[in-house]
């Protein structure tokens, strides 16, 4: 048992779009512990950027043509639209026909829908957590070797985990601050609040993997319990996610084929 998770499967396309073969090991079932994680490496989706513009709506297409350069533009339309691309599948829409809601702190949801999402990116890999009737967040970050970790310990971690990073080998510092980073950061996500949570408060070091933690919820009245859980990401990345639920399965979709630059 991998994180304490009881189910893994692992997914791997021919081509970058989803395929017929694999819809019923996508869906849910009588399963709500359940989660999707669609790992994408946005280099191997350039060819279908045309498409991906076309399941933007009209504001989204704004914000891409608002971007200075043509590398960032492409990111946007690309990764919003699979997200779209994604979630059409599970809300049986046509992409550009999903509508979102936005909470106070900008978080994106369904309208009218049970359907729990959440997306993070960093570099050309992006990634998606899909669930049922549970509150979500996913992050991944690129390992910056150049990263002054030292410097941003304060930000992130908590008394004890400044000083057990304080302790390790110089090797060894810069995988720990990622781990504890993505950890934190998916569960403000999840919660809600993004980096507006301090998350110089919440400590993950001694957290099990499906073991709870308590947090207050987006108004800082309630506490309730949440689980944060490792995830599988490429090569020098860190990845995790948050959910208000524990959860039993964990399905990894990799959607690439193509290996184009941008």
């Amino acid at each position: 048992m991998i994180n304490n998770i009881n189910k893994i499967t692992r997914l791997k396309l021919t081509n970058s779009m989803l395929e017929s073969s694999i819809f019923d090991q996508l869906v849910f079932n009588t399963s709500v512990n359940k989660v999707f994680i669609f790992i994408v490496n946005l280099t191997s989706h350039i060819n279908n950027i045309s498409t991906y513009w076309e399941y933007l709506s009209s504001q989204e297409k704004t914000k891409a043509n608002n971007y200075h350069t043509e590398y960032l533009s492409n990111k946007y339309i690309m990764s919003h639209g699979i997200l779209r691309y994604i979630l059409s599948f599970y809300t049986k829409q046509h992409p550009q026909k999903i509508e979102f809601n936005y909470s106070e702190y900008g978080k994106p949801f369904l309208k009218n829908s049970n359907i729990q999402f959440n997306m993070s990116h960093s570099h050309n890999m992006v990634s998606y957590m899909i669930a049922l009737n549970c509150r979500v967040g996913i992050d991944i970050e690129l390992h910056d070797k150049n990263l002054k970790v030292e410097e941003l310990a304060g930000f992130v971690l908590t008394p004890e985990e400044y000083k057990y990073l304080s302790s390790l080998k110089p090797r060894d510092k810069l995988s720990f601050f990622y781990t504890f980073w993505t950890k934190k950061e998916a569960l403000v996500k999840a919660i809600g609040q993004g980096l507006s949570y301090p998350i110089n408060t919440i400590e993950v070091m001694r957290l099990l993997p499906g073991k709870g933690i308590l947090l207050n919820d987006m108004n800082n009245e309630l506490s309730q319990q949440w689980y944060c859980y490792e995830i599988e990401v490429p090569e020098n990345y860190s990845g995790a996610i948050g959910i208000e639920n524990k959860i039993d399965e964990i399905v990894y979709l990799e959607m690439n084929n193509q290996q184009n630059n941008f």
